[in-house]
């Protein structure tokens, strides 16, 4: 089977999940960079908020805390006061005067007073930038003195830088985690994949007798999860010493009928050859370094790099398993691995058509020598049948003194004689019946008869037999059943046979013959009051040579083709047979015959 499509829609398959992927990334990273941007600005803005509180909320304590120092000149406390708050790190100057005189003053190291020239508003993205409040002091409404602070928003700064730092390499971190995480969620879909698609062969190697459609399914899974554009699975031609491609997939008509007139062996310089020879996966990573190739239209149809794997089994050469891909480049150890796996699949599936190859050759030899064997026991058959009918003659006039009178002993004897010649044609009769079934020689006589004629028949032929042992013999037909198209003769013989049976198993008690008549067909039933039939054997008593377990039923003797003939003969006529008994009951054995036979049921 060859499978030709397009290696494009899987490309663009794989091409379109790479951009979503690319693209999911980038639009996270969008939305983590602008979350942090936003997060940046707003701590700037809270940060910025604190150092202004703090501030006010010195020259609020200073407005409660100086008015009575400065209004009674206690210069000591004022100091103090400046002193203590130093104590936060983002104050640089402080300064208190009264009337243009300054009562003190305190700047933190390294703070130039000509700093404040540059800014005095804070801006924590722009270098060093300072915070600056004046308020006058009063007391009972009068001025009694001034003060002024400058706050740094160096460290503020510092704090910033730290949490835009943090933000940073936490979102390094993310995208990091979420790379890894789409290669991990790709590996672990892909080892799905091949592992639902090795269940998915399993299945279908153990179940599918097509081995067409399994190579199909098994090549089409090695291609998708490998990655490739196209592959073959060869089959190895043992007599020409060639490998046969037996499935394509990504392929064009036109490649596989190249592929089919290379013919190329073990010997040849290919890559499955190499595959063979080495007894171990090959690959050529790039077409274009290999300017001989043996094979010049695989490289023309576009591939540059291909992967074989030899089909091995004990030793023993199946083929091989080849993908190909249109870009160049080596294949990985776990797409080697895969295809590996695949070609253990292939090798089942070959190995599977070739027995069932071989059982196809081996039934169409045994149904030869079958109809050999049927036409030679009928032929047998035949030939045994007119001499025994011969001795039986002869028997007969005897026995009625055609020739003389015979003395009682040889009478007894003669009659012992004729018995058991007619059992013995019985039983020549069965085989040959049987043997012409088989060997399609048998067929029906079609003709009008009645039903009610035929059951009439079989029991007056039968009567001395029931009555010899005290059987009673009753019979049930309706009245006026229709005239009905058949062979009379074998329907006959199928009655002669169920009532002969159900006379011989049974020993005490009754047999009995019922026809009923409805919907166009005809319903025969023959019951007994015999030992019944058990569960088991009701299996097989249908099938040839076959005969119910017992000693009962070996003491009656038969040849166990009696009911199989019956059987198929009711089926030639289109009906159906089958039996209900328990043991110890007694058998009714019941038939169906169409009223109206067209055609015989096995044509």
């Amino acid at each position: 089977m060859t499978n030709a499509h397009s290696s494009t829609p899987a490309q663009k398959m794989r091409s379109v999940s790479r951009r979503f992927s690319y693209a999911f990334i980038a639009i996270v990273t969008l939305i983590l960079i602008a979350f942090a941007a936003v997060g940046i600005v707003f701590n700037i803005i809270l940060i910025e908020g604190e150092l202004e509180t703090r501030v006010d909320r010195v020259i609020q304590l200073a407005r409660t805390s100086l008015p009575a120092p400065l209004r009674n000149l206690n210069n000591d406390i004022v100091k103090s006061f400046v002193e203590t708050i130093f104590l936060d790190e983002a104050i640089v100057y402080a300064r208190v005067s009264q009337q243009d005189r300054i009562i003190t003053e305190k700047k933190r190291a390294g703070f130039e007073l000509q700093a404040l020239e540059t800014s005095m508003q804070p801006s924590l993205m722009l270098g060093e930038k300072f915070i600056v409040k004046s308020s006058d002091i009063q007391f009972a409404e009068s001025n009694v003195g001034k003060i002024r602070i400058v706050v740094s928003a160096e460290s503020a700064k510092k704090q910033v830088l730290l949490q835009i730092y943090g933000i940073v390499a936490l979102i390094i971190l993310i995208i990091v985690a979420i790379w890894i995480f789409e290669a991990r969620t790709g590996q672990l879909s892909q080892a799905a994949e091949e592992q639902k698609a090795l269940v998915e062969i399993s299945r279908v190697v153990s179940s599918n007798l097509n081995v067409e459609a399994v190579l199909s399914g098994i090549v089409r899974h090695a291609v998708h999860l490998s990655k490739t554009d196209a592959g073959t699975i060869y089959e190895f031609d043992e007599t020409a010493q060639v490998f046969v491609p037996r499935s394509n997939y990504g392929v064009d008509a036109a490649f596989v009928e190249a592929l089919r007139k290379s013919a190329h062996g073990v010997g040849e310089d290919t890559v499955i050859g190499r595959a063979v020879i080495k007894r171990a996966p090959e690959q050529i990573p790039d077409l274009e370094n290999v300017p001989n190739y043996p094979l010049p239209f695989v490289k023309e149809a576009g591939f540059r790099a291909m992967l074989a794997v030899p089909l091995l089994r004990e030793d023993r050469l199946f083929g091989g398993l080849v993908v190909r891909r249109k870009e160049a480049g080596w294949f990985s150890k776990p797409v080697v691995k895969l295809l590996q796996t695949f070609a253990t699949q292939s090798v089942v599936a070959l190995h599977n058509a070739q027995l069932f190859r071989e059982i196809e050759e081996k039934g169409r030899e045994l149904e030869i020598a079958n109809k050999h064997k049927s036409q030679f026991l009928a032929n047998m058959s035949h030939e045994l049948r007119t001499p025994l009918n011969a001795i039986l003659g002869y028997t007969e006039l005897i026995l009625d003194n055609i020739y003389g009178d015979v003395p009682e002993k040889i009478k007894e004897v003669l009659e012992r004689l004729e018995k058991n010649g007619r059992h013995l044609l019985g039983l020549i009769n069965d085989v040959l019946d049987l043997s012409k079934i088989e060997a399609g020689q048998l067929t029906l006589s079609l003709n009008e008869y009645s039903m009610s004629e035929v059951v009439q028949t079989v029991i007056t032929s039968v009567e001395a037999l029931a009555a010899e042992k005290k059987l009673a013999l009753k019979a049930s037909i309706p009245q006026n059943l229709r005239r009905a198209l058949g062979d009379e003769q074998r329907i006959a013989q199928v009655l002669l046979n169920l009532l002969g049976n159900a006379i011989k198993f049974t020993d005490e008690g009754e047999v009995r013959v019922e026809v009923t008549d409805s919907d166009e067909t005809f319903l025969v039933s023959v019951a007994d009051t015999g030992p019944g039939i058990s569960e088991a054997d009701q299996k097989i008593i249908f099938e040839e040579f076959k005969q119910a377990n017992g000693s009962n039923t070996r003491e009656k003797g038969g040849s166990g083709l009696g009911l199989s003939i019956v059987k198929k003969i009711v089926e030639m006529h289109g009906g159906r047979i089958w039996v209900e008994s328990d043991v110890g009951k007694g058998s009714t054995f019941r038939f169906t015959l169409p009223v109206r036979v067209e055609r015989q049921g096995d044509e």
